[in-house]
C-alpha cells in the first residue's frame, strides 16, 4: 500500500522526470522549451514551499527563523519565474527579464541568509577548527576557478550595461558564498542530530550552483537554450530544499547514517582532490600568462605544504610524547618496566663485548600494602612520588633508575662491582631511615633490597632480573629492611622452598603426612590427661620436613586450610579409635593456624569433623596462638561458637604474643600453654618470674596451665613448686607415630608414665 508520504515524495520526482522528458520532447521548439523552463520549476517551487510551511509550523524557536527565509526565499523564486512567464505569454519573449534576474538574485540572499543563519545555531555546539584548512583549500579552488571562468569573463567580455554585469557577476558571488556555507555545514553537522537534513541542503544547493555555473559560462559563450537539461538542475534544487522541509517534519531524532560515515572515511582527500581538480583546469587553460587558476592552485599547494609541515613538526611532537608515556611510568615519572627491560638487555650486551659487569639491585615497600589499605590509595601514591623524588636525589646515575610497577623498583648500575652495589644498597637504606611526611601522616616504611650480578648470576635479563627477585624476596624473609645478594646457597634454598610447595600440594593424596602425638601430663602423678597431635611430613625424596618449614608455606599458600582439616579428621578418627580399644579416655589437642581460624568456613569444618568421626566433642581441644587475638571481637565469637559445640580451646605458647590481662579475661577458653622459652631456663630469676606470673593468672583465671618443652627434672620440680599442675616435654615422651603411642598407651593402662 502506498502512503501518503511515499506520495509526497514521488511527485517531485514525477516532475523532474517529466521536465526532462518535456526537454527531450520540444528540443528544437525553443518557445515550448522555454513553457517547460518555467512552469516545472513553478511546480516544484510550490511543492516545496508548501512542506517549508508545514516544517515552519511544526518547527519552534530558531528553526522557525531558518524556514522562514527559505521559505521566502523560494517565494522570491516562484515570482520571478512567475513573472518570466508573464512575459513569456504576452509578450512572446523566451528569455527572462532583468526584474526576474533581480527576484532570483534576492531569493538568493535569503537562502544565503537562511544558510548563514543554520550554520550560525550550529556552531555555538561544535569545534570547528579541524576543518577550516580543508575549508579554506577548497574554496580557494572554487574562487579560482569562477573567477577565471565565469567572472572575468562576465566583466571583460559579455557586452552587456553596466548594471547587467553587476546583476549577473552577482550570481557567483552568491553562489560561492553559499558553496562556502554549505561545505562548512556539512563539516559542523557531523556531531549532531542534523546531519542528515544537512545533507539535503548540501545536495540542494549543490545543484543550485551547478546549475547556476553552467548557466552563466552557456551565457557567457552564447550557447544558452531556455528549457534545456540545465534547467532541470534548478528543479531538482528547488526538490531537495523541499525534501530537507517533509524530513524535518517526520524526524526528531537521528540515527547512524552509513552514507555520510563513507564520505567523512575520505575526508582527509577533501583538500589535496580540490587542488588536483584545480591542476586539471590550469593545464587544460594555460596559454603562458597568471590567470586566476593559476593564482588559485599556487595558493592551495603552498597552504598544502604550510599544513604538511605543520603535521610533521606535530607528529614528531606526539611521537616524542608517546615515546615518553611509553616508556615512562605516568605517576612516578621515572622509566618503566619497558623501558627497563630495553636498556637492561643493551646494557648486558655492551657489558659481554667489553668484558664488564652489570649489577642490579632491585626493591619494594615493606608492608606498602597496609599503608593503601589504612591510609587510602592517593596516600600510597603520593609516598610513591616521594620515595622516588628522594632517592633521585641521592643515588648516583640516577638515570638507570626504574619503578616497573606497584611498590617494586630496579637499578641498573652498568660495570659496577659487588661492593659499589653495597654502598649503592646502604645508601637506600639510610634514606628511608627518616620518615614521610604525607598529607600530614608521619610514614615510616622500609625496603627489602635483593642485588644480582652479570655475567655471574645470570646470563640473560630474564635470568638476571630473576635472581635480584630472589635475593630481595630473601631479604624480606630474613625480616625485611635490608640487602641480600644473590648466590648459590640462595638458590638452593629458595628452589627447596619452590619444591616443597609444590609437592605439599599433592602430599595428602600421597599418604606423604602423618601425625606424631605427644602426652599431656599431670606433673604430680605423670599420668596422661591428653594427647598433643603434631603434624609431619616424610617426603620420598628430600626426607622429613620440619613443620616449622613446611607450615609457613602452607601458611602463604593458603594449603592450610586442608592441611588442617586433614589434621583435625586423623587426630579425631585415631583418638576414637583408641577410646574404643579400651585405652584411656583423654582429650587430643590440635593446632589451628590463623589463617584456618579466620577461615568462613572453620565451625562448619569442626562439625563436620565431629560428626563424620564421632567423636565426643569434650575430648578435642583447639590450640590457637596468640596472633588470632589481633582481631578480639572476631576471635570471642569463634571461640563461643566452639564452647557451644562442647569443643574445649586453649592458648599456645602463652607469653610470646598480643595478650593482655584485659583481653585474657574476656577470652572463653579452657587452657593456657607456656612457651618452651620460657621453661628452658625456669631457674633464671627472670624466667622465674614470668612463668610463676603465667602459672597464677591462669589458676586465677580457673585455667588449665600447660607447660611445654619440659626436658629436665629440675625444670619440672620448679614448675611443681609454682603450682603448675600439667606439663609436656622429652622428659616423659618424645613425639612418634601412632604405631609407637599406641604402645605407650597400653602401659598406661598398667602403670603411670615415669
Amino acid at each position: 500500500m502506498i502512503t501518503t508520504g511515499r506520495i509526497a515524495v514521488l511527485i517531485p520526482i514525477i516532475n523532474v522526470l517529466v521536465f526532462f522528458g518535456w526537454s527531450f520532447l520540444f528540443k528544437e521548439d525553443e518557445w515550448l522549451r522555454t513553457i517547460g523552463a518555467v512552469v516545472f520549476p513553478v511546480i516544484g517551487s510550490i511543492i516545496s514551499f508548501f512542506w517549508i510551511a508545514r516544517a515552519f509550523q511544526k518547527s519552534t524557536g530558531e528553526k522557525r527563523t531558518f524556514w522562514l527565509l527559505l521559505g521566502l526565499g523560494i517565494l522570491f523564486n516562484v515570482s520571478a519565474n512567475l513573472l518570466w512567464f508573464y512575459s513569456l505569454m504576452i509578450n512572446g519573449i523566451t528569455f527572462f527579464s532583468n526584474t526576474s534576474y533581480l527576484l532570483w538574485v534576492l531569493g538568493y540572499i535569503f537562502f544565503l541568509l537562511g544558510l548563514t543563519y543554520k550554520t550560525k545555531t550550529i556552531s555555538t555546539s561544535v569545534s570547528n577548527s579541524p576543518y577550516l584548512f580543508n575549508l579554506v583549500v577548497f574554496m580557494t579552488v572554487a574562487i579560482g576557478i569562477s573567477i577565471h571562468y565565469l567572472i572575468k569573463p562576465i566583466w571583460l567580455l559579455w557586452d552587456n550595461s553596466f548594471l547587467a554585469r553587476i546583476l549577473t557577476i552577482s550570481y557567483p558571488v552568491t553562489d560561492l558564498s553559499i558553496l562556502f556555507l554549505i561545505t562548512y555545514l556539512y563539516y559542523l553537522s557531523k556531531y549532531t542530530k542534523e546531519r542528515k537534513l544537512v545533507f539535503f541542503l548540501v545536495v540542494a544547493f549543490f545543484f543550485q550552483i551547478l546549475a547556476d555555473s553552467s548557466f552563466l559560462y552557456l551565457l557567457v559563450t552564447d550557447s544558452y537554450r531556455a528549457g534545456s537539461y540545465i534547467d532541470s538542475f534548478w528543479v531538482i534544487a528547488i526538490m531537495f530544499i523541499g525534501f530537507a522541509a517533509l524530513y524535518a517534519q517526520k524526524n526528531t531524532t537521528e540515527d547512524t547514517w552509513k552514507f555520510q560515515n563513507k564520505i567523512e572515511n575520505h575526508e582527509s582527500l577533501f583538500p589535496y582532490g580540490s587542488a588536483i581538480i584545480l591542476l586539471f583546469f590550469v593545464l587544460h587553460s594555460y596559454l603562458g600568462n597568471l590567470n586566476a587558476l593559476i593564482i588559485g592552485l599556487s595558493l592551495a599547494f603552498l597552504m598544502i605544504i604550510i599544513r604538511q609541515l605543520f603535521i610533521m613538526k606535530k607528529n614528531k611532537n606526539l611521537m616524542s610524547e608517546f615515546e615518553y608515556l611509553a616508556y615512562h611510568d605516568s605517576l612516578t615519572g621515572l622509566k618503566n618496566r619497558a623501558k627497563f627491560n630495553d636498556d637492561l638487555s643493551k646494557l648486558m650486551e655492551r657489558a659481554k663485548r667489553s668484558n664488564d659487569s652489570v649489577g642490579l639491585i632491585l626493591f619494594d615497600l615493606d608492608r606498602f600494602k597496609y599503608v593503601n589499605d589504612t591510609l587510602g590509595h592517593y596516600t600510597g601514591d603520593m609516598l610513591l612520588i616521594a620515595v622516588s623524588e628522594r632517592l633521585k636525589l641521592s643515588i648516583e646515575g640516577n638515570n638507570w633508575f626504574y619503578r616497573i610497577g606497584g611498590d617494586e623498583f630496579v637499578i641498573i648500575l652498568p660495570g659496577k662491582t659487588e661492593k659499589h652495589c653495597m654502598v649503592v644498597a646502604e645508601t637506600i637504606l639510610k634514606q628511608f631511615t627518616r620518615s614521610f611526611i604525607i598529607d600530614n601522616h608521619d610514614i615510616t616504611i622500609t625496603p627489602s633490597i635483593g642485588i644480582s650480578l652479570f655475567p655471574d648470576n645470570g646470563k640473560s635479563s630474564e635470568q638476571l632480573f630473576k635472581m635480584a627477585d630472589t635475593a630481595m624476596y630473601l631479604a624480606k624473609e630474613n625480616g625485611s629492611n635490608d640487602y641480600c645478594f644473590y648466590n648459590k646457597e640462595l638458590n638452593e634454598t629458595l628452589s627447596r622452598k619452590v619444591k616443597i610447595e609444590n609437592d605439599l600440594r599433592k602430599a595428602i593424596e600421597k599418604n606423604q603426612l602423618l601425625l606424631h602425638y605427644q602426652p599431656i601430663v599431670d606433673l604430680q602423678t605423670s599420668k596422661m590427661i591428653g594427647i598433643e597431635a603434631l603434624i609431619r611430613w616424610q617426603h620420598p625424596e628430600i626426607g622429613s620436613i620440619s613443620p616449622t618449614e613446611f607450615i609457613p608455606i602452607a601458611e602463604e599458600t593458603g594449603q592450610i586450610v586442608s592441611i588442617g582439616e586433614w589434621v583435625l579428621k586423623t587426630a579425631c578418627t585415631q583418638n576414637l579409635a583408641w577410646q574404643k580399644a579400651g585405652h584411656p579416655s583423654v582429650f587430643v589437642s590440635v593446632n589451628v593456624s590463623v589463617r584456618q581460624f579466620q577461615h568462613s568456613n572453620f565451625i562448619k569444618t569442626v562439625k563436620n569433623v565431629l560428626l563424620e568421626t564421632g567423636l565426643d566433642p569434650s575430648y578435642l581441644e583447639l590450640e590457637i596462638t596468640e596472633s588470632i587475638l589481633q582481631n578480639v571481637k572476631e576471635s570471642i565469637k569463634v571461640l563461643k561458637e566452639l564452647r557451644d559445640l562442647g569443643v574445649k580451646t586453649g592458648i599456645d605458647d602463652f607469653g610470646t604474643g598480643y595478650s593482655s590481662l584485659h583481653i585474657l579475661k574476656e577470652l572463653p577458653i579452657d587452657t593456657i600453654k607456656i612457651d618452651k622459652i620460657f621453661i628452658d631456663d625456669v631457674s633464671n630469676t627472670a624466667d622465674h618470674s614470668i612463668v610463676k606470673a603465667i602459672i597464677d593468672i591462669g589458676l586465677n583465671l580457673n585455667l588449665r596451665v600447660i607447660a611445654e618443652g619440659i626436658e629436665q627434672e629440675k625444670q619440672a620440680s620448679k614448675l611443681t613448686q609454682f603450682n603448675c599442675t600439667f606439663g609436656q616435654g622429652y622428659l616423659f615422651l618424645k613425639p612418634v607415630n601412632a604405631m609407637e603411642f599406641e604402645k605407650i598407651l597400653s602401659l598406661e593402662n598398667s602403670e603411670s608414665l615415669s
